[in-house]
């Protein structure tokens, strides 16, 4: 076997390897426990760091799956324009009866005011912000505790560049 065909059929085993791991996925659950949360009824506060981006979002995708242990907390994914915008309200805003950065606001990337059903979001690159909010006057404890799971698997164009690299690496077995 000459060059081109090692080089081919080494392409060919790699592609296989990457579709066939992007098929069965990766998945990592974790827990944050002791969150604070607001009592300020029905407004949302985010946290000060963005979550983990997927910076591979075209060949990757990442679905993330968020419960929590309170019934009178939601949680939304906001960007950073989001953000913005909500932190630059006032307390008198906030305390409006507005559906603006609300558990009634349609703008988040996703929302969850269900701690049963959770949130559901598809991670995408870029910054993007977890905030919580209450729904009560008083909330029932100040802390939250949070459970995610993150789904990893190969995209529908990681699996099309996968093909091309197997097409790549039989024309080079066969025209050495």
């Amino acid at each position: 076997m000459h060059r081109n065909g090692k080089i081919g059929t080494g392409l060919i085993t790699l592609s296989v390897i990457i579709c066939l791991l992007g098929t069965i996925g990766f998945t990592t659950e974790e827990s944050v426990e002791g969150v604070p949360t607001p009592n300020v009824p029905n407004s949302v506060f985010f946290s000060d760091e963005p979550i983990q981006s997927n910076p591979l979002a075209l060949f990757v995708t990442a679905n993330a799956e968020v419960t929590w242990d309170r019934n009178d907390v939601f949680l939304v994914v906001a960007d950073a324009d989001k953000k913005a915008q909500c932190d630059g309200l006032t307390l008198i805003e906030q305390m409006g009866n507005n559906e603006l950065c609300s558990s009634r606001d349609n703008e988040f990337e996703a929302i969850g005011d269900d701690n049963q059903a959770g949130v559901s979001w598809n991670v995408k690159s870029g910054e993007y912000f977890v905030g919580i909010g209450t729904m009560t006057e008083v909330p029932d404890d100040f802390e939250l505790n949070i459970d995610y799971t993150v789904d990893i698997s190969l995209s529908a164009t990681g699996y099309f560049i996968g093909f091309i690299i197997i097409i790549i690496g039989y024309a080079l077995t066969k025209y050495e």
